[in-house]
């Protein structure tokens, strides 16, 4: 790799029921880049406080529930998520999350379970 190119984590930088996420080291500290490889989705609606997320979808499809309408997605769509609007994924997609500004502990409220997502109990 050369000063301009980054490959993302070998081991997931998050891990859910239904996905993993590999961040991308990056040089600029205002925006976070990660790889996430949904296998069943987000487990849990939830509520940015303040980090815009947007997903570009790489592989695969799915669909966002956003303000309780589902939104069918896939390869080649891009989904713009503004703070303060309640969401959910699911599916078998391969996404590139780009997040402004950067996460922080405390920035995400987590509103109730998702569905689509298998709950593991132990």
């Amino acid at each position: 790799m050369d000063e301009f190119s980054r490959k993302p984590s070998i081991k997931p930088s998050y891990s859910q029921k239904g996905l993993s996420g590999y961040k991308f080291p990056l040089k600029n500290r205002n925006v976070e880049i990660y790889f996430v490889d949904v296998k069943q989705g987000h487990d849990t609606f939830l509520i940015s406080k303040k980090c815009t997320h947007i997903y570009y979808v790489l592989g695969g499809r799915g669909f966002f529930v956003i303000r309780n309408k589902k939104h069918a997605v896939k390869a080649g769509m891009l989904i713009e998520m503004s703070p303060k609007i309640e969401y959910t994924y699911s599916g078998r997609m391969k996404l590139l999350l780009i997040m402004n500004p950067p996460w922080f502990k405390g920035n995400d409220k987590l509103t109730k379970k998702n569905p689509s997502v298998k709950q593991c109990y132990e």
